[in-house]
C-alpha cells in the first residue's frame, strides 16, 4: 500500500491569495540517500532482514522532531512493517477524482480493516503528525552485507574513485560544491569558467542519475502475458503486461529513498504546525511557507548535512511573493504592485500539453491565460470577458506516432498516398478532445500536423475509436471551456473548496494492486484506464459468492450470475476467465 514509490505533491491553500517564501530542498534523493546509508546497499554482497519488531515499537512510542534532527539514527530507517491504519496519517495512493483513470498519492488519514505494509519512515512521519504511534504487528529491518567482489576503481570526470572506499554521491556532490565555490570567483567569459562550468553540470546529472532512478526502472511489454503478483496477497492473472526490471532495479532502495523525502516535508510541516501555521502548498520536494517563518525551517534541518562541506539543506529559492493555487501542480506565483501581472512561475498541470492556440505564434501564451486567471479572480475581466476571449480557439495538443496500434488509427488516410505523404512512425500528430458522443463512444479526433493548429477544426479527421473519418466543430472542445473547468478543478486528495484545506479521512474497504502507473504515458490524452490493475480474480469470486444478494446487485451481479457461480464452486469447477463476473469487483478503495 504505502511501501511504495512515489512523491508529495498538494495544494494546501485553494483560491486565496496568499504571500509566501518557496523553499526548496537541495537534491533531497541525494541528501535522503545519504542519511539512510544506502551507498552501503548499493555496493553490498547480500541484503538481509532481521526483525525489528520491538526496537520499531519502542522508537515509535519515542520518537519525536528533535531527535530526528541527528542524523545518525537515520541509519536505522531501511525497513519495512506490518501496520493496522486506524486514522494514521499515511500516504494513500487511490482513485480520488471517481474517474477510475488514474491513482495518486495524498497524505491523508487512514482506516483499514486489513493489515498492509508501510515504510518505516512513513510511519515515524505519521507519528509527527498525528503525536501517537501507529499499531505495529510486524516489523523487519535491512542490513547490508558484504562488499562485491567484481568492484574496480576508476576515474570518473577526473576523480579517482574506488568504490568499496569512497561513497560515490558523496564525492561528486563535495567536489560539485567546491567547483560551484570557485566558478564565484571567475570571470562567465573566461575559458576555466566554461570549463568548471561544464564539470559542474556533468556531475549534478551523473549523481542525480545514481540517485533514485535507476533503481525504481520498469518497463512494461507490449503483449499481455501471465504475471505472478506479490504484495499483501501472492497470485497470478492472465491478461496484464509483465513488467520487466532494468539493469539496477532495487525497489528497496526506490521506496527507502521516497519515504525518506516523505518524512522530510512531514518534518517541515510539523516545525510549522508547532508554530501555530500552515503551508500553503507543498510538492516533491520543496514547501511553500510564510516569509517570516522561512528562516525557522530552514535552521531545523541544518544539523542534518551529511557531508563535510557546507550544504544548506533547503534555501529560499523564490522570497516574498504571491501564490494562488488551483490544485496540485496547478498554481502561480506572482507579484502583483503593477499592472500587468509579474509573473515569476507557474504550473499548468492539465493545460501545458496544449498547442499555442493563438496566430503569430505569440511568445508566452501560457503565462497570459495564468493572467487571465488572475484578473477573473480579482474581478479585473468579467466571466463572459473572458469566455469570448477563448470561445474561437480549440483545445489540441501534439502527439507523436510511438507504437504501431497508434499508426494503424491512420490507415484509411494513408491509402493511396505516396510513402512521402503518408503519415510515418514517429511523425507528428494532432489531437482534439472530444465534446460528443457517437453510439456510446466518444469520438477522438486525430489530424496531421499542422503549423496552424487550430486550422485541423475544419478539415476531415480520424476517430481514433473507430478509424472513420468525421468532420466537424461539434467534435472539437473549445478552449474556453478546457480553461474554465482548469479553474474550477477541485484539489481532490484534501476536503473543502476554498481557503486551508483538510486531510480526508479515508477507509479503504478495498485494497488493488497496480503496476507502475506511467503505461503508454505518450498516448495518455487519447487513451483512458492507462493504470495497470493486478485482478486477483479467484478471491473476488468467492467474495462475491459470499456476500449478500443486496449488496452483489451493487457491483451489478444478478442473482442469475450469482447462482451459476455458486454452482460451478459446488461442483469444483474453476469458473472461466472469460466469465463475465471478471470485471465486477474493481472499487474506488485505496
Amino acid at each position: 500500500m504505502s511501501a511504495y514509490y512515489g512523491g508529495r505533491t498538494e495544494c494546501r491553500m485553494r483560491k486565496v491569495p496568499t504571500k509566501v517564501t518557496v523553499l526548496d530542498f537541495t537534491s533531497m534523493y541525494l541528501t535522503i540517500t545519504m542519511l539512510l546509508g544506502i551507498w552501503n546497499f548499493i555496493i553490498a554482497d547480500r541484503v538481509e532482514t532481521v526483525d525489528a519488531t520491538d526496537e520499531v515499537r519502542q522508537l515509535l512510542e519515542t520518537v519525536n522532531s528533535k531527535m530526528l534532527r541527528d542524523s545518525i539514527l537515520w541509519n536505522n530507517f531501511n525497513g519495512l512493517v506490518i501496520i493496522q491504519p486506524n486514522n494514521d496519517i499515511l500516504p494513500v495512493r487511490m482513485d480520488y477524482k471517481g474517474d477510475n483513470k488514474s491513482f495518486n498519492v495524498g497524505i491523508n488519514y487512514l482506516k483499514s480493516d486489513t493489515p498492509m505494509w508501510s515504510a518505516l519512515p512513513d510511519v515515524i512521519a505519521s507519528k509527527l503528525l498525528t503525536g501517537k504511534a501507529p499499531q505495529i504487528l510486524e516489523a523487519v529491518r535491512f542490513v547490508s552485507k558484504g562488499i562485491q567482489k567484481d568492484l574496480k576503481s576508476s576515474e570518473i570526470l577526473g576523480i579517482p574513485l574506488d568504490p568499496r572506499k569512497n561513497n560515490l554521491i558523496q564525492v561528486l556532490v563535495e567536489e560539485r560544491q567546491k567547483i560551484k565555490e570557485r566558478i564565484k570567483s571567475l570571470s562567465t567569459d573566461s575559458p576555466e569558467w566554461m570549463h568548471l562550468h561544464s564539470r559542474q553540470q556533468a556531475m549534478k546529472i551523473l549523481v542525480n542519475a545514481m540517485s533514485y532512478g535507476i533503481f525504481i526502472e520498469l518497463n512494461p511489454d507490449e503483449k499481455k502475458s501471465e504475471v505472478e503478483v506479490y504484495g499483501l496477497d501472492q497470485f497470478s492473472t492472465k491478461k496484464n503486461h509483465h513488467e520487466r526490471p532494468g539493469v539496477f532495479f532495487h525497489p528497496l532502495l526506490g521506496v527507502m529513498i521516497t519515504s525518506g523525502a516523505r518524512l522530510f516535508l512531514a518534518m517541515a510541516e510539523t516545525k510549522l504546525l508547532s508554530i501555530g501555521v500552515n503551508h500553503v502548498y507543498m510538492d516533491t520536494d520543496s514547501i511553500f511557507v510564510p516569509p517570516e517563518h522561512a528562516e525557522a525551517i530552514i535552521d531545523h534541518f541544518k544539523p542534518l548535512n551529511p557531508y563535510t562541506v557546507t550544504i544548506p539543506l533547503l534555501k529560499a529559492e523564490k522570497e516574498d511573493v504571491w501564490f494562488y493555487g488551483i490544485s496540485s501542480k496547478r498554481y502561480v506565483l506572482y507579484r502583483n504592485e503593477c499592472e500587468p501581472f509579474e509573473l515569476i512561475d507557474f504550473k499548468l498541470h492539465g493545460l501545458g500539453h496544449l498547442t499555442n492556440p493563438f496566430p503569430n505564434n505569440k511568445e508566452n501564451w501560457q503565462a497570459e491565460i495564468w493572467r487571465d486567471l488572475l484578473k477573473l479572480h480579482y474581478s479585473l475581466v468579467s466571466p463572459l470577458a473572458l469566455e469570448q476571449k477563448y470561445s474561437n480557439f480549440y483545445a489540441i495538443a501534439k502527439m507523436t506516432v510511438s507504437t504501431a496500434h497508434l499508426w494503424d488509427r491512420f490507415d484509411t488516410l494513408n491509402k493511396g498516398k505516396d510513402w512521402n505523404q503518408q503519415i510515418k512512425p514517429f511523425n507528428f500528430f494532432l489531437v482534439g478532445f472530444q465534446m460528443v458522443r457517437n453510439k456510446k463512444k466518444t469520438v477522438k479526433p486525430l489530424s496531421p500536423y499542422s503549423k496552424d493548429p487550430q486550422t485541423i477544426v475544419h478539415e476531415p479527421f480520424i476517430d481514433y475509436e473507430t478509424g472513420e473519418i468525421k468532420q466537424g466543430l461539434q467534435y472539437f472542445k473549445p478552449l474556453s471551456k478546457t480553461i474554465s473547468q482548469y479553474c474550477d478543478h477541485k484539489e481532490s486528495k484534501f476536503d473543502g473548496d476554498v481557503g486551508i484545506l483538510t486531510r480526508k479521512h479515508v477507509h479503504a474497504d478495498l485494497i488493488i494492486h497496480i503496476g507502475k502507473e506511467a503505461n503508454n504515458i505518450d498516448e495518455e490524452p487519447i487513451k483512458t484506464g492507462i493504470v495497470q490493475i493486478f485482478k486477483d480474480k479467484e478471491n473476488e469470486r468467492r467474495k462475491i459468492i459470499q456476500m449478500r444478494q443486496c449488496d452483489a446487485e451493487k457491483l451489478g451481479i444478478d442473482r442469475k450470475t450469482r447462482w451459476r457461480m455458486k454452482t460451478r464452486k459446488r461442483k469444483g469447477k474453476k469458473i472461466s476467465q472469460n466469465n463475465e463476473c471478471d470485471e465486477a469487483v474493481v472499487g474506488n478503495g485505496a
